[in-house]
Order: structure tokens, then C-alpha cells, then sequence
């Protein structure tokens, strides 16, 4: 396990479209016998030293079966940006200073610490951005960044947000080396159906995740 790397967990998300499912907020959605933000957490901590989880202010999280560091964001319902702000400035104020930090949403039920791993390996000097591009989109809430990232996140903040995938585009013109594009063939070595990439926006999502978990104990 490498220690200079960070996990932040993005938990704040109003989670409107699974209705009923997440009256206690997105991150308490059940999913397969534990909470989506449970889930995400133990496979981060198979990989990562340190999970810090930005939650929505007046939130509370459900329990934990890792160890994990919970904030809150510092403007509610702003989006990713200002979160990972949050979680970057609050995981540099310790000694040492983590070197990289995985960005995660708190809704991929899915995630494969082998899929974590990957991605940590292919952040090499000079790259400041590993950036994972499934069925043609790019996947910047499954991704690595150098924590130096935050100099351009706080920049976009300071001018009103915008995307994840914008700010990346932005790094890669700017020094396009700094950008490390991994493609599905790279991960399906270590993920080969991708479900790590599998989020949970509605309960047909919820319900699509649950069977594959049963297809999965069937297996084993």
C-alpha cells in the first residue's frame, strides 16, 4: 500500500432521483446488506491509507466499517468542485502531505480496489491527472490527481464552478502530458465487466447492482 495518497470520498449529493430510497441521503442507501458510502469506503482503505469523506453539512453518515476522517463541505450544494477543495485542503494539513489523492463518489458499490490500484500506478512524475475513460466518457469521480490540482480547482471555484471533466480538459491543453487518459482495455485486466464504474443515480441502478451481487455469491 502506498502512503502518500489520500482518498477523497464525495458524499453530498442530494440523491433526488432515488426518491424514498434516500431519505437519509445518498451515502445511507443500502445496497446488498451495507450502505453505498460503506462499501466505497472498505474498498478504498484495501488501497489507500486515509479516506477523508466530504458530506453535506447537517448530514448525518451512517456507520462505518473503516476508518474514515468526515468533513463538511464548506458550500452546500455547489457540486464536486468545492468538495474536492474541501477534501484536498483538509488532507494537506497534515505532515506529511499526502503526494496524490483518489477522487471517488460515494455511489459505486461496485469499486475494485484493483481498479484504485491500477490507477496508482500509472501516476508517474509529470502526470497530474489519471483519468479513466469508460464507454467514451471520462470518469473524473473514479480518477487520480496530483493533490498540486488544487492550485486549478480553487481557481474554478473562485470563478463559479464548473465540471470535473472541464478542469481536465483545461490541465491536458495546458501541459497535455500532465493528463493520463486510461482506457477500458488497461482496466478491464483488473475489472473486466467495469463495474466499478457502475453508480447508483435511481433504483433501477440500485436493483441492477444487487444482481450482480447475487450473480456473484452464486459464483463463489
Amino acid at each position: 500500500m502506498r502512503h502518500d495518497v489520500v482518498a477523497i470520498v464525495l458524499a453530498g449529493g442530494a440523491a433526488r432521483r432515488l426518491g424514498r430510497l434516500a431519505a437519509a441521503g445518498k451515502a445511507a442507501v443500502e445496497c446488498g446488506g451495507r450502505t453505498l458510502l460503506d462499501r466505497v469506503c472498505t474498498a478504498l482503505a484495501a488501497e489507500v491509507p486515509r479516506v477523508v469523506v466530504v458530506a453535506a453539512r447537517d448530514t448525518a453518515l451512517p456507520r462505518l466499517e473503516t476508518a474514515a476522517e468526515v468533513i463538511h463541505d464548506s458550500v452546500p450544494g455547489a457540486g464536486p468542485l468545492p468538495a474536492i477543495r474541501d477534501g484536498l485542503t483538509h488532507a494537506l494539513a497534515t505532515v506529511p502531505p499526502p503526494r496524490l489523492a483518489v477522487l471517488c463518489a460515494c455511489d459505486m458499490p461496485l469499486l475494485a480496489p484493483g481498479v484504485v490500484g491500477r490507477l496508482l500506478d500509472l501516476a508517474v512524475p509529470g502526470v497530474r491527472w489519471i483519468l479513466p475513460v469508460v464507454g467514451g466518457h471520462p470518469q473524473p469521480l473514479l480518477s487520480v490527481i496530483s493533490v498540486d490540482v488544487l492550485t486549478e480547482v480553487s481557481t474554478a471555484c473562485a470563478r463559479g464552478g464548473g465540471s470535473l471533466r472541464d478542469l481536465a480538459a483545461a490541465i491536458g491543453r495546458t501541459t497535455p502530458r500532465a493528463v493520463r487518459i486510461v482506457d477500458a482495455a488497461e482496466l478491464r485486466a483488473v475489472d473486466p465487466l467495469l463495474d466499478s464504474f457502475r453508480d447508483v443515480d435511481t433504483p433501477e441502478d440500485r436493483a441492477a447492482v444487487e444482481r450482480i451481487d447475487d450473480s456473484r455469491r452464486r459464483r463463489c
